[in-house]
């Protein structure tokens, strides 16, 4: 993250740090508005009683990433407010100012800082004294931190920095594995018009009811899911405006957040795309998480295999109806062995001489792509919904991945 996250110089935030002193001295005790957990619009008085500086420009590094401040405060009247409109309330809204709650040894950084420096404790002190007692170090630059290995900051993320680091903890044990895929100029580009694929018409035409800064990245999107999705639709009814769904792949917009059982015995869902809404300071890319070699679905999935029908390249894909239903699904034939699929497709050809097919393999991850594609999976004579769509009109819960590997045959 850090090699990729853009750096200003000291003598920005120092200015920074300077108005927000300022704005303390002002009023060190302020009334809060904001909206609590039923949407009603509530106040409270809040006094801040203490601010440190630190990270990496309380070690006088001559560029830095953020302001790292630390804020003691105390609730005189109220309820606690959120952070965002506490802080907002008191300095505005400065760039790359980063606050957190609590005192340098406990905060909601969720680490000690050990090279806090004092900045201000109580309005009409001398705030300048300790600020210029920092001596620029050329020396010094950002600190590591355990969560380093993620390749987005913490800002861009809607996640608690305990989870971020269960994550961290997740990828060293090989229950999960990621990619980072940086988003350039070039792939933000307009995709020239006769070279969209049809799926990708779908999404350009439900961009415009998406926010302005996610319709930037769609171009970007497009071209990531080519190479990490490149079967499978986009899904309408699993879509919206941050959240986007491309056969096998969850795709989270703005300020994303995994879930946390984000895979959970999920026979469709191969992995989870965390895309930040593009910023000046960045990383700006695609964070690509999936199950690692040692998730138990893994191990499970790396001793399976189907065979399916190929139709011009794409899994064929039949539209199912009962005669006494009133709307039709998705359905995907597998089977157990080679000589199951050339049987079946025999059997068609017969009657169909324009029948042109062809038969192809999935094992371990690509049998959740292969998942993916339809409402109902039918492997011989059972039929497991993988869909809502599927689930309803069976009338019955979606199958579990479990259900799916157990009905096949386990590789010899």
């Amino acid at each position: 993250m850090a090699a990729l996250e853009k750096r200003y110089p000291r003598d920005s935030f120092t200015k920074k740090l300077e108005r927000i002193c300022q704005r303390l001295d002002e009023a060190s005790v302020r009334t809060i508005a904001y909206k609590n957990f039923l949407n009603r619009l509530v106040t409270s008085q809040v006094e801040i009683t203490s601010l440190w500086v630190v990270g990496s420009y309380a070690r006088g590094a001559l560029m830095c990433g953020d302001l790292d401040l630390v804020l003691e405060y105390k609730v005189v009247d109220g309820t606690h407010p959120s952070p965002s409109s506490m802080t907002k309330t008191f300095f505005g809204t400065p760039q790359y100012v980063r606050y957190y709650f609590g005192t340098p040894e406990s905060s909601t950084a969720g680490v000690v800082f050990e090279n806090a420096v004092h900045i201000w404790n109580s309005r009409g002190c001398d705030w300048r004294a300790p600020i210029n007692s920092i001596t620029p170090d050329p020396g010094a630059g950002r600190a590591e931190r355990e969560t380093d290995s993620i390749p987005l900051r913490p800002e861009q993320l809607y996640m608690e920095p305990e989870r971020l680091q269960q994550l961290v903890a997740q990828e060293k044990d090989g229950i999960i594995e990621w990619d980072f895929v940086e988003i350039t100029r070039e792939a933000l580009e307009p995709i020239p018009s006769d070279t969209v694929r049809e799926r990708d018409r779908k999404l350009i035409r439900v961009a415009p009811m998406m926010g302005k800064k996610s319709q930037t990245l769609v171009p970007a999107i497009i071209r990531l899911m080519a190479r990490y999705s490149p079967i499978g639709d986009w899904d309408a009814s699993e879509s919206h405006r941050g959240k986007l769904r491309c056969g096998a792949t969850v795709l989270h917009l703005g300020r994303p957040a995994l879930p946390h059982y984000p895979f959970d015995d999920e026979p469709t869902i191969e992995q989870f795309a965390l895309i930040p809404h593009i910023s000046a300071k960045g990383p700006n890319g695609a964070w690509i998480i999936r199950r690692g070699p040692n998730h138990p679905d893994a191990q499970s999935l790396g001793q399976k295999s189907a065979y399916y029908l190929l139709s011009e390249g794409e899994p064929d894909i039949v539209r199912y109806r009962d005669h006494d239903k009133s709307w039709s699904i998705e359905l995907l034939q597998l089977f157990s062995t080679r000589e199951d699929a050339e049987v079946f497709s025999a059997m068609v050809a017969a009657d169909d001489e324009s029948w042109r097919i062809e038969i192809g393999e999935a094992k371990g991850f690509e049998l959740i792509s292969l998942f993916s594609v339809a409402d109902v999976v039918e492997i011989g004579d059972l039929q497991f919904p993988v869909t809502n769509a599927g689930g309803a009109y069976f009338d019955r819960d979606k199958a579990t991945l479990g259900e799916l590997l157990a009905a096949l045959p386990s590789l010899s």
